[in-house]
């Protein structure tokens, strides 16, 4: 489920436009490999 909150806009279309691009966004940046990390194991160990 995603949730998505518009602070501003007017136009239906350019919101919608505004949604899926940072959607977009957000899952490229998650599924993305960090060069720096290459090779590392991904693990949240000792970071929460």
């Amino acid at each position: 489920t995603v949730h998505v909150r518009l602070l501003s806009g007017s136009n239906d279309h350019h919101r919608a436009e505004a949604v899926f691009k940072a959607l977009a966004r957000a899952l490229r940046a998650a599924v993305s490999l960090d060069e720096a990390a290459a090779g590392d194991v991904p693990s949240t160990k000792d970071v929460l």
